[in-house]
């Protein structure tokens, strides 16, 4: 599997030309993952572990989330409709 022209897209997200070319090694040997696998789960790792080590963060992103999803605080009433 050649490397030549893979990690562009994380180029231009503006991480380091070393940090893309290591990850495309590490992706190679990971059984040939591809990016979007290894990123969704180094993702979810990251945010596990910030979560759980930062409270202020947790809350902070809890808020965030309701926020993005709708309040689930909100009371909605519904009246039946008419038969």
């Amino acid at each position: 599997m050649s490397k030549r022209g893979e990690g562009s897209r994380l180029i231009q997200l503006g991480l380091d030309k070393e940090l893309v070319d290591d990850f495309t090694d590490f992706r190679e040997g990971y059984l040939g993952a591809p990016e979007y696998r290894v990123l969704a789960e180094a993702i979810k790792l990251f945010m596990a572990d910030r979560l759980a080590a930062e409270p202020e963060v947790k809350k902070r992103y809890e808020t965030a989330r309701e926020k993005r999803r709708g309040s689930k605080k909100s009371v909605v009433q519904l009246v039946p409709g008419e038969k």
